[in-house]
């Protein structure tokens, strides 16, 4: 009976849940990654209320990806030396301490923008710490087979998020302002904290305990020797850098652009979110495609091409098709790139993997700041387009370095 269970799983695209362990890990990413976008969500907004400025929304998006550009190699050393689970679990902590503390500060009238930009530092510096434990221990709660599913899995639950992050933070905001918004964010954090304490997986210890200079150092050997994996880095660096800061300027966007208010702002975030479901979902379907590098490729064109036409519209019902079209590609990109990379990794160098990637997807932290300095030069939509444009030049490049990533 077993046995007929789990085929009948198998054929389903939801097959890596048959697997307990992975079952809590999705429901508690599915939980903090909604709180995560319930704060990028309402802060995006506090912050053009208190400055009425790009440049600022771009430089708190800045701050926040400050740490994992540094602290990252160190995540993802420490996610090789210690147990994955336990530090996740300090993760969840220790980001809903701050958060609670920015609602309070917000709910009492005295916030300001140092304030944010603070506790922005001390939440970026958690997750470059937590990240990279996160997606190196998934490959130990699945089988072999399982896992493009369960990456898939992993995207569908981020994407979900970004769906209900934005929901519900548009909800919250009208109806118990941004400071009870913030509050709703930090909950969402130690409910996930439980969630992951379920967890039951043996301890995952994969590094020999040696000097950190030269642990790091082993790590970024292998991907220096390991054309391949620097290709796809560096391919994930440059549609980091030029185009995934669009998500973060979303409220110039939805105010400056689209002449939109808070619920339209709201509306164009859940659009992206409901195109990531999309994503996430064609992932788990096409889990045994045996052409993932043409997946990929095709995936980062639509999400660069799709994001220049984006930038053009002026028409909010175009605009929010184009935003669930970009939603998609982009998190379709995403899983099939992270499946990638931890499928060519072994297992002792997949926590220094994970850190390295987690640094190129924190690059819109730098982008974000670059195009909100252009915006205030030469107007939102030139600087998005001109983004889109090196990207395509980013790709065309890693196609030509490496031939074989089409065959992949």
């Amino acid at each position: 009976m077993k046995e007929n269970l789990d085929d009948r799983w198998g054929t389903q695209i939801f097959r890596s849940l048959r697997h307990r362990n992975f079952r809590f890990l999705v429901s508690g990413s599915i939980t903090a990654s909604s709180g995560y976008w319930i704060l990028i969500t309402a802060q995006g907004w506090l912050v053009l209320q208190l400055t009425d400025s790009a440049f600022w929304v771009g430089l708190i998006a800045f701050i926040i990806g400050i740490p994992s550009l540094f602290l990252c190699p160190f995540g993802g050393l420490y996610a090789d030396r210690l147990d994955r689970r336990k530090m996740m679990l300090f993760g969840q902590v220790a980001t809903a301490l701050p958060i609670f503390l920015l609602a309070t500060l917000t709910s009492t009238g005295v916030i300001a923008i140092w304030h944010i930009a603070v506790l922005s530092v001390l939440i970026g510096t958690v997750w470059a710490f937590a990240d990279p434990a996160y997606l190196s221990i998934i490959p130990s709660l699945v089988t072999p087979d399982d896992l493009m599913n369960a990456m898939a899995m992993d995207t569908l639950a981020w994407q979900l998020s970004r769906f209900i992050g934005p929901a519900m933070a548009g909800v919250l905001m009208g109806l118990v302002a941004i400071g009870g918004t913030f509050y709703a964010a930090g909950i969402a954090f130690v409910v996930a904290f439980l969630l992951i304490f379920l967890i039951r997986a043996p301890t995952t210890i994969t590094a020999k305990r040696t000097s950190i200079g030269k642990d790091i150092k082993e790590g970024l050997n292998y991907i220096r020797s390991n054309k391949m994996a620097l290709t796809l880095i560096l391919l994930v660096a440059g549609i980091a850098l030029f185009a995934l800061p669009c998500f973060w300027l979303m409220p110039v966007f939805a105010r400056d652009v689209l002449g939109l208010g808070e619920a339209g702002y709201s509306q164009l975030m859940m659009a992206v979110g409901a195109g990531g479901l999309i994503g996430g979902i064609t992932a788990a379907k096409m889990g045994g495609f045996k052409h993932k590098g043409w997946l990929m490729i095709g995936s980062a064109f639509t999400f660069t091409g799709m994001l220049i036409l984006f930038a053009m519209s002026r028409y909010f019902p175009l605009s929010l098709v184009l935003a669930v079209i970009i939603g998609a590609a982009n998190g379709l990109f995403q899983a099939v790139i992270i499946t990638l990379l931890l499928s060519i990794t072994p297992d002792q160098f997949r926590g220094r993997m994970m850190g390295l990637f987690i640094i190129s997807w924190q690059l819109p932290s730098i982008g974000s700041l670059m195009l909100g300095a252009a915006t205030d030069w030469v107007g939102l939509p030139v600087a998005v387009i001109a983004g889109s444009l090196i990207c395509i030049v980013f790709i065309l490049g890693a196609i030509l370095r490496l031939p074989a990533l089409r065959r992949l």
